[in-house]
């Protein structure tokens, strides 16, 4: 606050020093006025839900991606897939480092509108998305990048991994006289014979066994690096 102090010309000794009591008084009351107003209280514009060393996750991109629907959900509590998701953008920080130093591949223009169309997908009308669009306050070009980062990681980690994984004969009709014939007996659904689903058999196992190899590489790099966890919703 500026205050404005008008000096009036004094020629009598008394009446200049009463007039600086004056003074002394106005100032000190301005003063305790100011001690007893209280400070406005701090807005919280964010909060921070994770450190990737020096990395640092909000709360509010958890939320956008939430609401955009970036990563399956699976049928869990909101709560559990909040932390659910910021464990998946934890680890995409991760191994978004390896793809930057051995170099991102570049994405299609059409892999990025298919796997858009993915996320499209999981909602109940075009309507339903764009609102989704709004509460995040991101444009669609901003939501192609953040396709375009998930896509990078998952071609670079099918390209470090895939060639890690071995299969058998043995593998594949083990797997078909259990656990798919299981599946599809448990389902009331026709088992056809093993030379007729084989393929669809082998991506399967394949993937199955990636991942295996992917989480176990990402737990590596987690214990490598200083990673804190404060909040996800």
């Amino acid at each position: 606050m500026n205050v404005e102090i008008a000096h009036d010309t004094v020629k009598v000794g008394d009446n200049q020093s009463m007039a600086m009591k004056g003074l002394r008084f106005l100032l000190l009351t301005l003063s305790a006025a100011a001690v007893a107003v209280p400070p406005a209280p701090a807005a919280v514009i964010d909060r921070i839900a994770a450190i990737v060393d020096r990395q640092t996750l909000t709360v509010s991109e958890v939320t956008q991606i939430v609401d955009l629907r970036l990563f399956a959900r699976r049928a869990v509590a909101e709560d559990e897939h909040r932390r659910e998701v910021l464990d998946a953008l934890i680890a995409q920080a991760l191994r978004f480092r390896d793809v930057e130093r051995f170099g991102a591949q570049d994405i299609s223009k059409d892999s990025i509108e298919a796997r858009l169309q993915e996320m499209q997908n999981r909602f109940n009308s075009p309507a339903e998305f764009n609102a989704a669009l709004v509460r995040t306050e991101l444009s669609l070009d901003e939501v192609r990048a953040l396709v375009k980062r998930q896509l990078q990681v998952e071609a670079y980690v099918r390209e470090r991994f895939l060639p890690l994984v071995f299969l058998t004969s043995e593998d594949i009709e083990s797997y078909y006289r259990n656990g798919w014939s299981e599946q599809r007996r448990a389902r009331g659904l026709s088992i056809p014979p093993l030379s007729a689903v084989r393929d669809e058999i082998r991506t399967t196992l394949r993937n199955q066994r990636l991942d295996v190899e992917i989480e176990k590489w990402t737990t590596q790099l987690r214990a490598r690096a200083n990673v804190d966890v404060l909040a996800w919703k």
